[in-house]
């Protein structure tokens, strides 16, 4: 049977779409590979999911095969689904939001391990604004949140006995469970903070600015802006920064990328496959040699 769908479909990219002899070649090489790996998973070549494929290429990752050879192997994978699909053999395409990684893009900037801890530790803690920013960015590093998600927040958001929030973005909503240090510090700043700085008791903003209302981006940003200023960070430190830096530091401690993926709500594997690929050297042979899936 598969022996089968695989000739049917190595017979329309030839005839149907025309590709060359070699292109024929490559992609036959690496579904062998791709349907080896399925096998050994026991995974149903019509039940794949797109979590599936990205483990596969969490595999490729593993074996040290090169960011073009993943990206061929994308194109691969991506046009058997087409066919599949049109072919009307399945009834959803896993490959529908997968995206080739682009070879020569520019390298995710992150802050080092380092550089995050000299910046979440230099707000003033004897002062209710110092308690305020403190709580900020543990929230923004501690959840990988976005900058448009954090300002959304209201205190009716935050679950502290079961220690989560709701995070709500444009279309959904998804729980973020809070480490027990940004816990303490948003405990903190509600405690001994928020009520000196906001004006109206009606104000259900988690964290309000210096006027008592609700942040905006342009004012987030420029706190961020400040405290890298103060700590002589050479870098152009953006709140995008603290999520890629959130991401890149779970995995390279050990974290699953499915899980890292739920905690940044993303719908779609290619900011992951960005991290996959533009992970710095030392972090991609820590991720090789961490990552619980091979």
């Amino acid at each position: 049977m598969e022996d089968n769908i695989i000739h049917k479909y190595t017979d329309y990219i030839q005839k149907e779409r025309n590709l060359s002899d070699n292109t024929i070649n490559s992609y036959s090489v690496d579904l062998k590979k791709y349907l080896e790996y399925l096998r050994k998973e026991n995974i149903n070549i019509y039940d794949v999911t797109e979590n599936d494929i990205f483990s596969f290429l969490i595999y490729l990752e593993k074996s040290n095969i090169s960011t073009s050879t993943i990206s061929r192997m994308i194109s691969s994978i991506k046009s058997f689904y087409d066919f599949l699909f049109l072919s009307k053999l399945i009834d959803a395409n896993p490959t529908a939001k997968l995206k080739k990684p682009k070879v020569t893009r520019d390298k995710i900037e992150i802050l080092t391990e380092e550089e995050i801890e000299k910046m979440l530790n230099s707000p003033n803690l004897s002062t209710a604004k110092g308690m305020r920013d403190k709580a900020i960015l543990e929230t923004l590093y501690g959840t990988g949140m976005k900058v448009s998600e954090l300002i959304k927040l209201d205190i009716d958001d935050l679950n502290l006995n079961m220690e989560y929030l709701i995070c709500t973005s444009s279309k959904t909503s998804r729980t973020i469970p809070l480490s027990n240090i940004t816990q303490k510090y948003i405990i903190k700043y509600l405690e001994d903070a928020r009520e000196k700085i906001v004006k109206n008791s009606d104000q259900r903003a988690l964290f309000v600015n210096s006027k008592g209302e609700r942040f905006t981006r342009q004012g987030l940003w420029k706190l961020i802006k400040s405290y890298t200023n103060d700590n002589e960070i050479n870098k152009n430190v953006t709140p995008t920064m603290l999520r890629h830096s959130f991401a890149i530091h779970l995995l390279k401690n050990g974290a699953d990328m499915s899980i890292v993926n739920r905690l940044l709500g993303n719908t779609n594997l290619s900011s992951l496959q960005a991290y996959l690929i533009h992970m710095d050297k030392n972090i991609r042979e820590e991720f090789r040699q961490k990552h619980p899936r091979i």
